[in-house]
């Protein structure tokens, strides 16, 4: 039987977020909030490659710069749902939003350049941590929102 992991502090360790922390590592990133509409947060994701102002959603209110981890985390999160969802209409009602606000159509239509530019210099949008752990508050999600700095 495989043993788990353990941290000298005894918490778990999670190979996703090793990887996680090397991405953000590798690439210079610092996300800091700008603003905030329609429950989404206006972030500016800046990296050693260059800058991209996005909205992400963050459901637990969980969003802190002082845990540029799990900011990240929020943000690849955010990207990888707007290449999941298959058009505008199935992204707006994704994220709760008013279908009919001429601003969000703009949006949606300049994420298709940002995520190009953002997949062009880092590769395939991959938040490293499952999404069931992100839903259920679980697993290395819940580590990575432990209040403690990562």
């Amino acid at each position: 039987m495989r043993q788990p992991l353990f941290l000298n502090q005894g918490m778990r360790e999670y190979p996703e977020l090793e990887k996680l922390k090397a991405y953000q590592k590798a690439h210079a990133i610092k996300i800091r909030i700008l603003g905030e509409r329609d429950d989404l947060l206006y972030v500016n994701f800046e990296s050693n490659k260059g800058s991209w102002e996005i909205y992400i959603q963050d459901e637990g209110g969980d969003f802190d710069e002082s845990n540029q981890i799990l900011c990240l985390y929020l943000v690849l999160k955010s990207l990888e749902d707007y290449k999941d969802e298959t058009d505008f209409l199935a992204w707006s009602n994704f994220y709760g939003l008013d279908d009919f606000d001429d601003f969000w159509l703009d949006y949606y239509r300049s994420l298709d350049k940002k995520v190009y530019e953002i997949e062009f210099h880092f590769g395939k949008i991959d938040p490293f941590i499952n999404s069931f752990d992100y839903e259920l508050r679980a697993g290395a999600y819940q580590e990575l929102t432990r209040k403690k700095r990562l």
